[in-house]
């Protein structure tokens, strides 16, 4: 697993994790919270032999996921629901966003990465939020039929 961490003057409010459904054990891991599925929503950069060993984190990927039509504006409103959530919860109580896609390499990076700098952002750095990538350094999957 890789954490990644946007450090806020106050406590972590939110972690947004990415996971690949098809990785065993990937659905114990969604555990509250929101759930992002973006299997049928964005392209698969994993198609491109050019991107297919390299992750969400990569600038190429991640300007591939984001390029996607409808990507940015899923991000924003996934970001919005996030902290509405974030909003009704007791404070020092965090919220969690899984995102999913197929192989947790690309996809679900990306946006996962997108969503928490918009949120944390949108909090003007006073609370912190932490991404978890689960399946980033798994092997990359074949393709499902």
């Amino acid at each position: 697993m890789q954490i990644t961490h946007l450090n806020g003057i106050g406590p972590v409010a939110a972690v947004v994790r990415s996971i690949g459904v098809r990785h065993d054990g990937a659905h114990q891991l969604v555990t509250d919270g929101l759930y992002l599925d973006l299997r049928q929503a964005l392209r698969n950069p994993a198609d491109d032999p050019a991107m297919r060993h390299r992750t969400g984190l990569d600038a190429e990927v991640y300007n591939h996921v984001l390029a996607t039509p409808g990507a940015r504006e899923l991000i924003t409103r996934t970001a919005v629901q996030l902290r509405a959530l974030a909003d009704e919860v007791p404070r020092g109580r965090l919220v969690r966003l899984t995102v999913a896609c197929q192989g947790g390499r690309h996809r679900s990076v990306a946006v996962a990465e997108a969503v928490a700098r918009r949120i944390w952002t949108a909090w003007n750095g006073e609370y912190g939020v932490d991404v978890e990538h689960h399946h980033i350094h798994q092997p990359v999957l074949p393709a499902s039929r």
